[in-house]
């Protein structure tokens, strides 16, 4: 029995399952307490919700899934680091597919909890309009929103080896705008979506005819800013060439796809800066459904700052681009007279290289003429073989030439 325990013990000491700390401890702590606090909160808002109702009243089904979402979560963070702080438990819930399956049903449950409570027709954290009237629950269902896809992306970087964010972050800042564009334009959309079905689809006589009109705006452009934005990323994903495979590109017609990616980027977030422009100013003013704080009013200043972003990002390279090409064929064209002026000085001081000294003007006329025949198409293709090695590698993040 001695023998078989110093054998084993030296193996369990060093496994590195059971003796690691979790990566994600302090974000499932930030989940825990979160969770407690939206759980907490949610208890209260259906409390004072089911007040105003005969006792006799059930609760909605919204009501009903709001408690459960946020009870759920709240007790599966809490059983899942009690068994991290346990050895014998903790081998099942580090770094395994167990552990990744609990971080997919709290972000499942989390998503349910912000989507009960931030509609303004459930009135929990909105009110009827779409503003904030339940601070705590509003923030603590974001915030656990928050902590668990923080886990996901954890979880998938130190298990699976994938760095979402460095993977982002080489495709250059444009892109995770774009990105992003993609997650706020879809709240514009739900947001208003919501707003709409709230005050206007209700049979009631009089609707407010200027924030129904506003509120179907808000629909429209964050459609068309989603839609556009998964449009971009799906082709710089599908289509955009790096620089690496340049000689390969310029047969296949790789540069021509960047520089049509480049235009469209450009076309679209201006477009979408001035929609969003119009937009905000709609949709934020004092008849519109996000002048009150909540889920409309912040993704739609979101998504106007992130459209200004990309649209500035797209004129400096355009300008870079173009600065580029001027400077390139300035230096073009210099070469190409430095090189007439040598030959022509070369020829006039060697007799033998062309045949003869030109004796007079009309000779020396068609001697530059035939100097330049020769030597012009290899300066050409030289200039312009460096000037593209130049613009292809500075150009920005698709790479324009």
């Amino acid at each position: 029995m001695s023998n078989s325990f110093s054998r084993e013990s030296p193996q369990t000491a060093s496994s590195p399952t059971t003796m690691r700390r979790s990566p994600r401890k302090i974000w499932w702590g930030g989940l825990f307490i979160t969770s407690l606090i939206a759980m907490g909160s949610t208890f209260e808002a259906v409390r004072i919700q089911r007040s105003y109702n005969p006792p006799t009243t059930l609760a909605t089904p919204t009501q009903q899934w709001a408690v459960s979402s946020t009870t759920a979560t709240f007790l599966l963070t809490s059983l899942t680091l009690a068994s991290q702080m346990i050895p014998r438990s903790s081998r099942l819930t580090r770094g395994t597919k167990l552990e990744l399956l609990l971080i997919l049903i709290s972000l499942g449950f989390t998503c349910a909890a912000v989507g009960a409570s931030t509609n303004p027709a459930t009135g929990l954290a909105v009110n009827a309009v779409g503003g904030v009237s339940f601070g705590n629950l509003y923030y603590s269902t974001w915030g656990s929103f928050g902590c668990a896809f923080t886990l996901l992306l954890s979880y998938i970087r130190t298990e699976r080896g994938v760095d979402l964010g460095n993977e982002l972050k080489s495709k250059g800042s444009r892109f995770r705008s774009w990105v992003i564009l993609i997650v706020t334009t879809l709240i514009v959309m739900g947001s208003s979506a919501s707003s709409y079905d709230a005050q206007c689809d209700v049979d009631v006589e009089e609707k407010p005819g200027k924030y129904c009109r506003r509120a179907a705006l808000g629909v429209t452009v964050g459609c068309i800013g989603c839609v556009t934005s998964l449009t971009i990323v799906a082709m710089r994903m599908v289509f955009a060439t790096p620089h690496e495979d340049e000689n390969v590109n310029r047969g296949s017609g790789g540069r021509g796809s960047n520089t049509i990616i480049f235009a469209v980027e450009g076309v679209s977030s201006a477009v979408l800066f001035c929609a969003y422009g119009f937009a905000v100013a709609y949709l934020t003013s004092e008849k519109g459904p996000g002048a009150p704080l909540g889920n409309l009013y912040y993704s739609s200043w979101a998504t106007f700052g992130l459209t200004f972003f990309v649209a500035a990002s797209c004129f400096e390279e355009f300008q870079a681009a173009k600065s580029m090409i001027l400077t390139g064929r300035q230096q073009q064209k210099s070469r190409a007279r430095d090189s007439l002026a040598s030959n022509l000085d070369t020829n006039s001081l060697d007799p033998g290289r062309m045949g003869a000294v030109p004796t007079d003007w009309t000779s020396q006329q068609n001697t530059a003429r035939e100097v330049w025949s020769e030597n012009s198409g290899q300066q050409d293709t030289a200039s312009s073989s460096n000037f593209g090695k130049q613009a292809s590698s500075s150009v920005g993040e698709v790479q324009i030439s």
